[in-house]
């Protein structure tokens, strides 16, 4: 059987291929494309032709965004005749689109780059902004439909447009949370009888308390979230893909969505999900918060629509961290899917290039963004690896890990370009300190970076790690430690507990990620005061009014444990952390790290962690040495 070869594109001029999906023989989606069968290849579904056009005056032309799927599964289509694999997955977005008239001319990355090619791949990598902004339309293909899927499209479609036919969210009296309070205390009060019925139908589709721990697959909810969390939502390519289309068509089974009614629809979704773990607080019985938590979670669909719409483009700090959790099927596309629209890439020197390695990718990127003074990279970094030879201050991207970084990045949209600013605003490293801290690589290692730190004292006791189904004994362990918990805590020791547990820091409010209020704090040290949380868990803080304070600790403390060091400084870090490791401040980090003695004088990082009385500075009040240290 002979294969499709590539026609090598025209260096250098800016061409692009695009394919001429055929139209089908017979109306019947499952039937073979316009193409003729051979005897190489009988009865394939897809038939479509390939051509060369100039990016600067292209034809029109529609960008497929969807997910390769796995790269084992292939199957057959024809292009110019002749048989191509391609993924299953694309196969059968392909039929979908499959035209019944005339030729769809279409941009599709398997099909129109030779992904064998590294040298050209790396090219057209760099155009992708313009292919895809120059595109008549970017068509996004969730998948082919499942059981649920298209009760989930209708309701997106109905609801989407009703919340932006009734301005919801777009002034204060019509936050969504506002509503619902204002339906819930005194309904008479809403004159809108259309409104009324939309806030009463959205209240009883989407509240935990009608969907049942058997995961009732009639519900709108569950049906929502089958949707939102397929696999396309995880996908790092998508981002720019989206980002840069002039209009996006969202295309599940044979069901088709706006944008714009995806983007009211998960305002909604987002923000009654806020509006339950609100009422979760004042009334645990109104709740199923293991339902609500999971069904309800839409962050990977907002985040993709809320850099879409931003319009960037944005630090490359901030799309790693914000898109953390998405993954690619070649590891280094994980770096190079966000190039394009990352404001400094081109300062900070980095550019897609197929002949590195990861590794080689990880490093080069890690050490740009730590030359740029970006130490929150640093937050991604443990123990664990996948890609062999990383050493412990760079990051694996392709197994994040998911402990919440104890800093979060916040969008400033009124910058052009956009800026970012790390929240909470722990600074333990000091002002004067900041951002003037050299680095070098070693010149006994192209792998070990020397930096100057400062070492704050040993870690002498180590916690339970996070363990949802030992909510207490964690707390517990932390609250031992009280009466050894050194002066330099200051407020008192069970307060420093309670500050310590979710690391000093209350929900976020927006793009706000404030430190714990002193009046919050005063609530929770009189709710919870000496009370034994041996047995504690969720529903104990719920039921006490503290449902914010509860959700905060479990997004903390998974992926920590607790721990205490030799001079009485109590702490949260890394799961992987134990007994004998040192609590280090990195000079320009603005929290501390915990390291871990190696051979030959070097040391291994284990990860950030927040540690009581240091976070703002004081240790650098005390003069402590500053030495280079040689991290591996």
């Amino acid at each position: 059987m002979s294969y499709f070869v590539y026609r090598a594109l025209t260096p250098g001029i800016n061409r692009i291929r695009l394919i001429h999906l055929q139209p089908r023989v017979v109306d019947n989606p499952c039937t073979t494309s316009a193409a003729e069968p051979t005897p190489d290849a009988p009865g394939l579904r897809v038939a479509c032709d390939i051509s060369h056009v100039s990016l600067e005056q292209p034809p029109p032309y529609f960008a497929l965004s969807y997910t390769w799927g796995d790269t084992s599964q292939t199957c057959p289509i024809l292009v110019g005749g002749i048989p191509f694999n391609v993924t299953k997955s694309l196969e059968i977005a392909l039929v979908h689109l499959t035209p019944k008239d005339v030729p769809l001319t279409l941009w599709i990355d398997a099909l129109c780059i030779d992904q064998n090619d590294e040298v050209e791949k790396t090219e057209q990598v760099q155009q992708m902004h313009h292919i895809y902004s120059k595109a008549t339309s970017v068509i996004t293909w969730l998948g082919p439909a499942s059981e649920n899927s298209d009760a989930a499209m209708l309701w997106i479609q109905r609801y989407g447009f009703l919340s932006h036919s009734f301005g919801i969210g777009t002034k204060p009296e019509l936050q969504l949370r506002t509503l619902l309070e204002s339906m819930e205390s005194n309904p008479d009060k809403l004159s809108d009888q259309g409104l009324k019925t939309f806030l009463q139908d959205i209240s009883i589709q989407l509240s935990s308390r009608h969907a049942t721990n058997d995961g009732d697959n009639g519900s709108v909810a569950v049906a929502l979230y089958q949707l939102f969390t397929r696999t396309y939502w995880s996908r790092v390519w998508v981002v720019q893909e989206l980002a840069y289309g002039k209009d996006v068509q969202f295309v599940c089974g044979n069901m088709v969505v706006s944008e714009e009614m995806i983007h009211h629809a998960l305002r909604l979704l987002r923000n009654f999900s806020h509006y339950e773990r609100i009422k979760s607080g004042q009334n645990p019985q109104a709740i199923n918060s293991a339902i609500a938590s999971s069904t309800l979670d839409v962050r990977n669909p907002v985040n993709i629509l809320k850099i879409r719409r931003a319009r960037g483009p944005f630090p490359l700090i901030y799309l790693l961290r914000t898109l953390r959790t998405f993954q690619a099927t070649d590891p280094r596309d994980r770096i190079f899917a966000l190039l394009s629209f990352a404001t400094d890439a081109a300062a900070l020197g980095v550019k897609p290039d197929y002949q590195k390695s990861p590794k080689d990718v990880y490093l080069e990127t890690t050490k740009s963004l730590i030359g740029a003074f970006y130490f929150d990279i640093l937050s991604f970094c443990g123990v664990d690896h996948h890609i062999g030879g990383l050493p412990s201050w760079v990051p694996d991207f392709t197994c994040m890990s998911q402990r919440i970084p104890l800093q979060q990045r916040a969008m400033n949209r009124k910058t052009s370009p956009i800026t970012t600013v790390l929240q909470p605003g722990f600074n333990a490293s000091g002002n004067d300190r900041q951002t003037h801290a050299p680095y070098t690589l070693s010149q006994t290692s192209s792998t070990s970076l020397l930096l100057p730190a400062t070492f704050v004292a040993e870690v002498t006791r180590a916690g339970t790690v996070w363990d949802r189904n030992a909510f207490g004994k964690w707390f517990q362990d932390l609250r031992a430690f009280q009466d050894t918990i050194s002066p330099v805590c200051k407020g008192g020791n069970l307060k420093a507990v309670w500050r310590t547990a979710v690391a000093d820091q209350e929900i976020r409010q927006g793009d706000q990620k404030p430190r714990l209020s002193e009046l919050e704090l005063d609530r929770v040290d009189d709710l919870l005061g000496d009370r034994d949380l041996t047995a504690a868990d969720e529903n104990t803080f719920l039921s006490l009014g503290l449902g914010d304070y509860v959700y905060q600790l479990q997004d903390v403390a998974h992926g920590r444990r607790p721990f205490l060091t030799s001079k009485g400084h109590i702490g949260i870090g890394p799961s992987e952390m134990a007994v004998g490791d040192f609590l280090y401040i990195l000079m320009g980090s603005q929290v501390p790290h915990i390291v871990r003695s190696e051979a030959h004088g070097m040391v291994k990082l284990i990860g950030e962690c927040y540690a009581h009385g240091i976070m703002d500075g004081e240790a650098m009040e005390d003069d402590l040495p500053i030495d280079m240290v040689n991290i591996c």
